[in-house]
């Protein structure tokens, strides 16, 4: 008997030739894919890079622009008067201190710059009716005896060291000639600098910041409406230095009492600072001169600063803090900040 068998199907697959054309077509898909993913990560670096440029850029400037704005400013008057020995290398620091700027040329390296600043937290004066050696005040905040304060109105500010604190019958500074370092030239405070200079050893007449009615003999000047305080008057330096990370960094070091304290890291990746000057009068702006005066700093109006900020690898690779030709990304951003209490009001 004859039996039909269904025709055994002939078993089928891809060729060697089909195989190969198919894996051919998949890498070139797979390396396109990894084309474009590579592509947009560099490009995402490059933008990350530069973002964090700017943010340096932005940060720094804000910062430098709000001291620089300030320098040689004080919560009262402009009339600055010197009590300190100058002729004491710590008290030297402060003869030119209302002039507010002063600056290094760095030449082929970095530039730098010191301001002055009296802008900080304040006390009252409760009594000065008298040229007598204390200053009575609400309180004495985080004054020590041997700190160089500013007491001020809108008449005159006078920079003094602090002899002693006496707290018998309310709070007082006392501001005694003759110890300490660099130590007060004279106890009574003066009208302005000249009349300060000329007569350095005078214990009698002097200026009372809060004379009362009449006013005591030998008080300067006449009753006054104008409220009077104690600051501590400060300095801050901004320059460029090695950080612990292999690169450069934009530092601020504020100084007290003639003493620097630890530097705060302000930007990193800035290499290079550049600082110029314009004074009053004078068109251009200029760089820093040793051998300018004090009164020449004084008529500063104006500064320039150039910062120079390369990418810093951080938590990306050196690779993707290139730009163009395998160079590091860098910017340089240039900025003008005019001095307020160096312009005369017109």
């Amino acid at each position: 008997m004859r039996t039909n068998l269904a025709p055994r199907r002939k078993a089928q697959g891809f060729t060697l030739v089909e195989l190969m054309i198919a894996l051919v077509i998949g890498l070139l898909v797979v390396a396109a894919a990894g084309s474009l993913f590579l592509s947009n990560r560099r490009v995402y670096a490059s933008t990350e890079s530069v973002n964090r440029i700017q943010e340096n850029q932005r940060t720094a400037f804000e910062m430098m622009a709000r001291d620089i704005r300030e320098a040689g400013g004080n919560p009262c008057s402009r009339n600055l008067v010197n009590m300190l020995d100058t002729s004491k290398p710590s008290g030297s620091y402060w003869t030119g201190w209302m002039q507010g700027v002063t600056g290094t040329d760095g030449g082929a390296g970095a530039d730098d710059l010191t301001l002055s600043l009296a802008n900080g937290s304040s006390i009252a004066v409760t009594s000065a009716d008298n040229p007598s050696a204390n200053i009575g005040v609400s309180s004495v905040g985080s004054i020590q005896p041997n700190d160089i304060v500013m007491v001020c109105n809108a008449e005159v500010a006078s920079i003094f060291q602090v002899t002693q604190i006496d707290s018998s019958g309310g709070i007082s500074l006392q501001h005694n000639s003759g110890s300490g370092n660099p130590g007060n030239l004279q106890k009574p405070f003066q009208v302005d600098q000249t009349t300060y200079d000329s007569n350095p050893s005078g214990n009698a007449a002097g200026y009372c910041f809060l004379p009362g009615t009449p006013a005591n003999s030998n008080c300067l000047n006449k009753p006054s409406g104008s409220p009077a305080q104690v600051v501590t008057p400060y300095a801050v330096r901004w320059y460029i230095a090695n950080n612990t990370r292999g690169g450069t960094s934009l530092y601020r070091q504020r100084i007290v009492n003639s003493v620097p304290a630890a530097a705060d890291e302000i930007a990193e990746g800035v290499t290079d600072m550049q600082i110029k000057y314009k004074f009053a009068n004078a068109a251009p702006f200029q760089d820093a001169n040793a051998g300018w005066t004090a009164a020449q700093w004084t008529s500063v109006t104006a500064i320039d600063v150039a910062l120079t900020v390369r990418a810093s690898a951080g938590v990306m690779s050196n690779r993707d803090t290139q730009g163009t030709g395998g160079a590091v990304l860098s910017r340089r951003l240039e900025d003008v900040v005019t001095l307020r209490n160096h312009l005369d009001i017109q």
